[in-house]
């Protein structure tokens, strides 16, 4: 392959985009009737496929549409089924054209007279997004186990009207409204805990989040009410009752709910990528569109501080990057306190090197076969990425190559013998009975808010790496036992790869074949009992008695 060909090939792929038949179309036509497909297929499990297909479309076409006028001839469902479907392909191929161009070796092209072949190279690309789905899927399972679905609204609203003041409205309401909350808390939200007193660019996170927790509410109850009523969704809402109805259910003022609402809405003077926004304003339209499954779906606190530090990168990262890291550092060690282990945040080695970079998180657990273990754990709580140069920002200076560099910085200092003292000491502090002998065993850990190690298969089979997420799930299974969490570790990392498809489009007459992570059973992470059965009190007393010793524990 060469760049050139790969520019060729870009260039023809640009063009039939350009060419499809939507983009003639009235827009505000082809805009509800997308909306209208997407709606449907997200209410039919079968149809899941299709729903993410059209989404990944629309994302193309919307930059055109959003500033399209209302001439052309009205949109035809086949017509909008299918260029959103090559668009959808369009999508995909220029996600890789971005990783090849920045990271060259990420992807391979074979190109033949008629043919183009797109295959995954780097291995930790599949792994990324298949990890990422996993944790989505177990995420959900988690909220199904724990009965955040309230299945009695669906009695209420069945064979009755959707809108209005009635009584079934108002208890559906307040049950979707408690269901958002609960869905809000288990999100993951790293401002949670400090949105009092966090102020984003125009109102305050606290205002945002009872937005955002009401819009949940709206978008669960139309869900019900489709699914009580085998319908789908409403996905048309009219712009002012909506601020109107959004300023009365959360008590703020009309100016802070269209500011919030800004943030959340592609609009046509909207620069960012569409992928960013859950709602859709078109001007020639009388309502917003807007899918309850995206609502519910997707990450909106993080979409909204991705738009707002692209917005203002200099403002984000002086007044929300701090309180992001701070809070990001605090659910971590919530995760590991919940489950019996010794945590302290921020770890100074000034004194043993100027030069070392704090260790953002010491995770101890008192063993009493062999002393300590030790996972000392550099956190970047970095905005989730959504398309490929978000993904790409890892790269960056200041992205996780620096994070691989403080690791290797954290441990240098704590080889010496200043740092070792320091770390025991840390340790005896943390634990009420410190043991008077054994050893410490030290085991470095990357934690990201998304990133399992995309980029960086070579460096991350060296140091561990792996998103939140994931790792929240192998904590809570672990019952405290850091042999469990060193296996899962190793278990995720030397996982096969997940199964690969191979999907076709013609593009100006060359057939082009390329590679994608197919969906797949959840991989769970099994229960363990540890801590909670006494079993490590059992195997300690068992070691001893049959002579074991900290001094020698491998003996």
């Amino acid at each position: 392959m060469s760049i050139e060909q790969i520019k060729s090939f870009e260039q023809s792929l640009d063009r039939e985009m350009q060419s499809r038949d939507v983009f003639n179309m009235s827009a505000p036509s082809v805009l509800r009737d997308a909306f209208g497909i997407i709606s449907m297929a997200d209410s039919r499990p079968d149809a899941n496929g299709l729903a993410s297909t059209l989404r990944r479309g629309l994302n193309i076409a919307l930059p055109s549409l959003i500033r399209g006028g209302t001439s052309g001839k009205e949109s035809d469902i086949g017509t909008v089924i299918e260029d959103l479907t090559f668009l959808s392909h369009y999508y995909l191929i220029r996600e890789y054209l971005h990783y090849t161009y920045t990271s060259p070796r990420s992807l391979s092209w074979r190109f033949e007279e008629t043919h183009i072949s797109i295959e995954f190279s780097d291995p930790s690309i599949p792994r990324q997004f298949s990890q990422g789905r996993n944790a989505m899927l177990l995420d959900g399972i988690e909220m199904h186990r724990r009965g955040v679905e309230n299945s009695e609204i669906k009695g209420l609203l069945r064979g009755k009207e959707e809108y209005g003041d009635s009584k079934h409205i108002r208890e559906a309401f307040e049950s979707t409204l408690a269901e958002a909350r609960v869905r809000t808390r288990l999100k993951f939200d790293l401002l949670d805990a400090a949105s009092a007193e966090i102020s984003l660019k125009g109102y305050s996170y606290e205002s945002f989040r009872r937005v955002y927790e009401y819009l949940l509410a709206k978008a669960l109850y139309h869900r019900y009410f489709a699914r009580a009523n085998s319908t789908w969704p409403s996905f048309q809402f009219p712009k002012d009752k909506l601020a109107e109805e959004l300023a009365v259910g959360t008590e703020l003022a009309d100016s802070e709910i269209r500011s919030i609402l800004g943030d959340l809405t592609y609009s046509s003077n909207e620069k960012l990528q569409p992928m960013y926004f859950n709602i859709v304003d078109h001007p020639a339209l009388p309502e917003f569109l807007m899918t309850a499954e995206s609502i519910i779906d997707d990450d909106i606190p993080a979409h909204l501080l991705r738009v707002q530090a692209s917005r203002d990168p200099n403002w984000f990262l002086s007044r929300i990057s701090n309180p992001l890291g701070d809070q990001f550092v605090d659910r971590l060690a919530s995760m590991f306190e919940a489950c019996g282990f010794f945590v302290q945040k921020n770890v100074q080695l000034a004194a043993v090197d100027p030069k070392a970079p704090d260790i953002d998180l010491l995770v101890v657990s008192r063993e009493a076969t062999l002393g300590y273990y030790v996972f000392a754990i550099e956190a970047k709580a970095t905005l989730p990425a959504y398309w490929a140069k978000d993904y790409l920002r890892a790269l960056n200076n200041g992205g996780l190559s620096k994070a691989f560099d403080q690791v290797n910085n954290v441990l240098k200092a704590l080889g010496t013998e200043a740092g070792m003292n320091l770390l025991a000491e840390r340790i005896l502090s943390l634990d009420p009975e410190p043991l008077s002998d054994g050893h410490i065993v030290l085991k470095s850990l990357i934690v990201t808010s998304q990133n399992s190690g995309m980029f960086f298969e070579e460096k991350s089979s060296q140091c561990a790496i792996i998103d939140y997420r994931t790792l929240g799930q192998m904590v809570a299974a672990s019952d405290g036992d850091v042999v469990y969490i060193n296996q899962m570790l190793k278990a995720v990392r030397e996982a096969p790869l997940p199964e690969i498809a191979k999907v076709s489009v013609e593009v100006e007459g060359l057939s082009v074949t390329y590679d994608v992570v197919t969906d797949s059973d959840p991989v769970f992470f099994p229960s363990h009992e540890w801590k909670s059965a006494s079993l490590d009190v059992q195997v300690a007393r068992d070691f001893f008695e049959n002579g074991g010793s900290r001094q020698n524990p491998w003996e």
